[in-house]
């Protein structure tokens, strides 16, 4: 049964309000306030939420945020979100107007597609994978990338989920971008879930 892990909306502008496994923020996460519904990530300031029992056995992932990207200008590499240590999705610089969508599951690391760089507005980006081997890449509802294999028969555990990184120094020359509405799915082989946290708002 899929299940969510983290689930943010951002309708009041607050960043404690959000429904969620048991878990908490990291302490630099907590300073973050968004403004206009939405969170800066930046180089120093990333949106880290720790669960409290890891999940085991994971089988499947599906994410959808909404996002917008920095300019040409960013780095050659930039992590838009990762699951624990086995799965990641980032952005990568192809030229000044385009950049590559990465994303690794255990140890495989495949290019599913292409966003334009940079995005004056919110982009929706939604990534899904199963342990059969199926990968799908969406923006703004459109299907834009596929694989048909990619780490097939992977089991993935989720410790925590982050936006940005968290190890980022603050001098780090790499312009912010803005995180949005996001939700993040799990499916794991395992029957019992831990029950959902809900935060005070």
């Amino acid at each position: 049964m899929w299940r969510s892990v983290l689930l943010y909306e951002f309708q009041d502008q607050n960043t404690r309000s959000f429904r969620g496994l048991p878990g908490s923020f990291s302490p630099g996460s907590l300073a973050l306030n968004p403004s206009g519904g939405a969170v800066l990530i930046a180089p120093g300031r990333s949106l880290h939420y720790l669960l409290d029992t890891p999940l085991l056995e994971v089988i499947g992932v599906s994410c959808r945020l909404r996002f917008m990207h920095p300019g040409p200008e960013f780095s050659s590499s930039k992590r838009i979100i990762g699951l624990g240590d086995g799965f990641d999705l980032r952005l990568e610089r192809l030229t000044t107007f385009q950049s590559l969508v990465r994303v690794r599951v255990q140890g495989t690391t495949h290019y599913l597609g292409q966003l334009p760089n940079p995005s004056a507005q919110f982009t929706e980006l939604r990534f899904d994978w199963h342990t059969k081997g199926q990968a799908f890449l969406r923006v703004d509802g459109r299907l834009v990338g596929y694989h048909d294999a990619l780490s097939r028969g992977a089991r993935l555990t989720i410790a925590d989920v982050a936006f940005g990184f968290p190890e980022s120094v603050p001098a780090a020359p790499d312009p912010p971008y803005q995180l949005g509405q996001f939700f993040v799915r799990a499916l794991s082989r395992r029957a019992r879930w831990p029950r959902p946290a809900s935060r005070p708002r």
